[in-house]
């Protein structure tokens, strides 16, 4: 009896499931958890108000020259209400000028979801979190604990819309509604939330994220220090958000100085998913380093050339497998297994 020779049938089989799930996995933006970076490097880049300006424009040409850091998400499962994880993964990307610590968080989301006018309607946000004290003990990822405070920076889609079209109103969402007007509307008793400066009643916002607190569930608060930065735009169905804010803040938040190593950790809400509250998608906390060292201008991206290369690797491969089956079925005895 002759030794059953590998069947190169099986072996192109799985070559092309391999091959498949890897396409699959890119077009689904789907990272697998063990390939997750544990590091987001912030690289240092020269101090000026035209480099803060183009760091600032979440689509400028100097973020496609920071290398990503790929983040995997889950749906939020440690208190109700439970859910979310529409969003599979993320790219964080991150800078600082040495003054201003810059972090750009990048996701898919085929619906721009930038109003709340009805009780059925959410809007996308994004949110980063950081120790409250950096360079001590890690916190509990689901918004700390009693032992260790995170501040929360998050950006939210509404007020991103408020900012650059005007205060959502009513009207918007029932443009053919009319109202001849409303009585004493400019008087604080028929509006107490806005008077008493309530930041999620205001009419107008300096920037699209609020700072806040939070020492376990239940305890997430307005940070008396609103000093965080950020501008969001959704084009071709991603999402990119830049947050900023100084390296040294006020007492009581995360400061940070080069070389320093602390942690972070992300969450995304889709509005279009009725993603809000603690319907998210949540990471857990990864290593975040501001470097000494600057950033290389040239792109880290793989570039389109690359994809051409590996395809034609795999097309090669295929050739030759298609080949070699051919051939061994013409060689092999009759009566042979494959």
């Amino acid at each position: 009896m002759s030794e059953r020779r590998p069947s190169f049938r099986v072996t192109a089989l799985a070559l092309a499931a391999a091959v498949g799930l890897a396409l699959a996995y890119t077009a689904l933006d789907i990272v697998p958890a063990a390939s997750q970076d544990a590091w987001l490097l912030a690289a240092k880049i020269e101090a000026s108000e035209k480099t803060s300006e183009e760091v600032m424009d979440p689509w400028s040409g100097l973020w496609s020259d920071v290398r990503p850091t790929q983040v995997v998400l889950s749906a939020q499962n440690a208190t109700k209400p439970l859910g979310g994880g529409q969003v599979a993964t993320l790219r964080a990307r991150a800078l600082h000028d040495g003054g201003y610590l810059y972090i750009m968080l990048e996701w898919k989301d085929k619906t721009l979801d930038d109003t709340v006018n009805g009780q059925n309607v959410f809007a996308d946000a994004a949110a980063v979190q950081l120790p409250a004290v950096a360079g001590v003990s890690i916190p509990s990822f689901c918004m700390g604990d009693a032992n260790g405070s995170v501040n929360i920076w998050q950006w939210k889609a509404v007020w991103q819309r408020d900012i650059d079209s005007g205060f959502t109103a009513d009207a918007d969402r029932y443009p053919d509604g009319f109202a001849d007007g409303y009585l004493l509307q400019d008087d604080p008793v028929y509006q107490p939330a806005r008077k008493v400066g309530n930041i999620l009643s205001q009419t107008g916002h300096a920037y699209p994220v609020e700072n806040l607190v939070a020492a376990g569930f239940g305890t997430l608060t307005t940070a008396d220090l609103q000093d965080v930065k950020a501008q969001g735009e959704w084009k071709d169905g991603r999402w990119r958000i830049v947050f900023a804010r100084a390296l040294q803040t006020g007492a009581g938040y995360p400061s940070m100085a080069e070389s320093d190593v602390t942690n972070i950790a992300f969450a995304v809400w889709d509005g279009s998913k009725g993603n809000r509250d603690g319907l998210k998608s949540v990471s857990q906390f990864m290593n975040l380093q501001v470097l000494s060292s600057s950033l290389q201008r040239g792109g880290d991206e793989f570039p389109w050339w690359g994809w051409a290369i590996v395809a034609a690797i795999v097309a090669t491969a295929a050739l030759s497998l298609g080949v070699a089956y051919r051939s061994f079925g013409a060689r092999r005895e009759p009566g042979e297994g494959a």
